[in-house]
């Protein structure tokens, strides 16, 4: 890709602000709780009704099989979402947040949501820039739609916030480009400097700086962190913390809490300090037997999380530890009213949402030394809680202790106020509004040809918004699994749904009509084969894999082929028979009719946009521009029948 020049500005749009968020970071139906805190800063920029923001985030499907085949996979999902993108009646969905827990306003303010579908892999005409590289197209293809007049619910932008700088930041900047507005970008990624540590990565991160406006970095201790790596980026950095709801959070008061009960809410990664947390739950309790330990997120796979529950019943403390999956906004506000301490067990976070959280319940702190929490606590520790060295239970488990005897001295309010006045969301989007009118006014004007250009009526979007039918395909049986996710919007929005699938289940929680299967014996297993493969990288993880798991390495890396040939002939089949087409594969009827032309396909991973490629081609369904993070977002959005 040529060199990115720096973005100019549109004129100044009266009211309102435009901003487009762009963040692979966004919850959904499926995954409620993954970028809260991103849609949390669009809310609060909303809320000042002097910004008008819009988001795009991404809907990944894997690429799996041989390296052709993985390339055919990343083309036809570039084309079918890209001519989504640029034929949709309405691309953006208005999808509202969940109610604020006890807040009297109820849900937050709807914003405009477009879900992007991007393969996610490699193969070989990305090389290492492959993330940047699944992006591109789809977000090029946005630029395309404004550029032509086709988007008509969602103003032009006047500026493009990217959330990440590699990959998201990397690829919104084509699209800044495309707009002919400027960028500002927010590092959060604890990623960073593994990422950066692949040339090809920190050439794509510099240039991706360098054109942009400005980098917000969410703490001062990741800023310096960068600035030690990069000296280079260090005039476009400047600080703003990510913020927080605090009327979401209740500074119950000790006498509602449960006596000696930890909490702990995040990812159960081995990166994120769960061992360490149970070894020390293991020595706290020789001083405190009453202790007990609340875990609320979720691990990686199946295997993690019994590895989890294995080491606390080798602590002898499996009788008082509660591993429970991921909690709504709701759902951790009330854990934390009722919890005594929150453990922050983490050794490196870039910032720490989470104990923010905790201190505006009322919730006392406890941490290892991971630069972002520690610098939320501030330089009076004891005030909030305690800080700790990293990897060290025993220190850890001390602290817990001091805490708990002296647990009467720690004052709700005075915790709440000790980061309302730094993290409160409100003040964080003023201090992000003043930074994009700065930003703008600083910006040279757009050029001439950055204008909207008339749009031929041959190049006009679809009219209608409402269709006949919605088709899922999902061949992989685990993918096809988690539709059961959708099955209470399905059923309350009465929609009409059919499933393509190589799955012998029934179909779970009543979520389809019609459930369409591939013949016995087809087996498109991506997810599971992948599943099993969790022994590393390189050479020296590939013969690992190998000997371990011979036929799922071979499936995955299209070393036993049929893949592509399952694909395009029984899910092709498949997917023409749910559509109720009688053409045959390559010959098409001569005019689709008027119901077949309001089929939607949402495919939801990357062998299915290899199924339905023919089907799309000969124009007898038309794609969504997602997958099943789509769906969810648009039975979300008020009025879908």
């Amino acid at each position: 890709m040529p060199p990115l020049p720096s973005m100019p500005s549109p004129t100044m749009p009266p009211g309102s602000l435009p901003v487009l968020i762009v963040s692979s970071w966004y919850p959904s139906a499926l995954d409620p709780v993954a970028g809260r805190f991103v849609a949390d800063q669009a809310a609060a920029l909303r809320q000042r009704g002097t910004v008008a923001p819009a988001v795009v985030s991404f809907d990944p499907a894997d690429l799996i099989g041989s390296g052709p085949v993985r390339a055919r996979i990343a083309n036809a999902v570039h084309s079918h979402v890209g001519a989504a993108v640029r034929g949709a009646a309405g691309l953006f969905l208005t999808v509202t947040p969940p109610g604020r827990p006890g807040h009297p306003a109820g849900p937050g303010p709807a914003i405009p949501l477009a879900r992007l579908g991007i393969p996610v892999g490699r193969y070989r005409a990305a090389g290492a820039g492959h993330a940047r590289a699944a992006r591109v197209p789809a977000l090029e293809a946005l630029a395309d739609r404004w550029a032509r007049g086709l988007e008509t619910d969602v103003p032009r932008p006047a500026l493009v916030h990217a959330h990440t700088v590699y990959p998201d930041g990397a690829a919104a900047a084509r699209l800044a480009l495309g707009l002919g507005c400027p960028l500002v970008l927010t590092e959060h990624s604890s990623a960073v400097e593994r990422l950066i540590a692949a040339p090809e990565v920190r050439a794509a991160y510099l240039e991706t700086v360098r054109a942009a406006a400005r980098l917000v970095v969410v703490s001062r201790s990741l800023a310096t962190e960068l600035i030690r790596a990069m000296p280079e980026i260090e005039p476009k950095v400047i600080v703003i913390p990510n913020g927080v709801a605090m009327d979401d959070f209740r500074p119950a008061p000790l006498a509602e809490r449960r006596p000696e009960e930890l909490l702990f809410v995040g990812y159960r990664k081995p990166t994120k300090g769960i061992s360490t947390l149970l070894r020390a739950v293991a020595l706290a309790r020789a001083d405190h037997p009453g202790i007990s330990l609340r875990l609320v997120g979720g691990s990686p796979t199946d295997q993690i999380e019994a590895g989890w529950q294995r080491e606390a019943a080798d602590l002898g403390i499996a009788e008082v530890v509660t591993f429970e999956g991921p909690a709504d906004r709701r759902g951790v506000a009330e854990a934390m009213a009722r919890a005594s301490l929150f453990v922050h067990p983490s050794p490196r976070e870039t910032f720490g949402v989470v104990a923010v959280e905790a201190l505006a319940a009322g919730l006392p702190v406890i941490a290892a030394d991971s630069g972002g929490v520690t610098e939320i606590l501030g330089e009076r520790q004891e005030d909030l809680g305690a800080v700790v060295p990293p990897d060290r239970p025993d220190r850890l488990a001390a602290a817990i202790g001091a805490a708990l005897e002296q647990r009467a001295s720690f004052d709700p309010a005075a915790l709440r106020d000790a980061v309302a006045a730094r993290f409160a969301s409100d003040r964080v989007a003023a201090d992000l509004e003043a930074l994009y009118r700065e930003t703008i006014a600083g910006a040279p004007p757009a050029p001439d040809d950055a204008v909207e250009r008339p749009v031929a009526a041959e190049s006009r979007p679809v009219t209608t918004k409402r269709l006949a039918r919605r088709i899922v395909v999902a061949l992989d049986p685990i993918r096809a699994t988690q539709t059961a996710g959708l099955s209470s919007r399905t059923r309350a929005h009465g929609a009409g749904l059919t499933l393509v699938t190589s799955a012998d289940w029934v179909d779970p929680g009543g979520a389809f009509d019609r459930v369409v299967r591939l013949p016995p014996g087809v087996r498109i297993s991506g997810l599971a084969d992948s599943a099993v493969l969790r022994s590393g990288s390189g050479r020296i993880g590939r013969w690992l894999q190998l000997a371990r798991h011979p036929v799922a390495l071979a499936r995955r890396r299209g070393w036993l082929g049929g893949l592509e040939a399952a694909a395009s002939s029984a899910g092709d089949a498949a997917i023409r028979e749910a559509i109720g087409a009688s053409a045959a594969p390559g010959k098409p009827d001569a005019e689709p009719s008027a119901a077949i032309a309001c089929v939607e396909l949402i495919c939801a991973d990357g062998i299915d946009h290899l199924a339905a490629e023919r089907v799309l081609q000969d124009g007898l369904a038309r794609s969504a521009p997602g997958g099943l993070r789509w769906l969810g977002d648009a039975l979300d959005e008020s009025g879908w029948a």
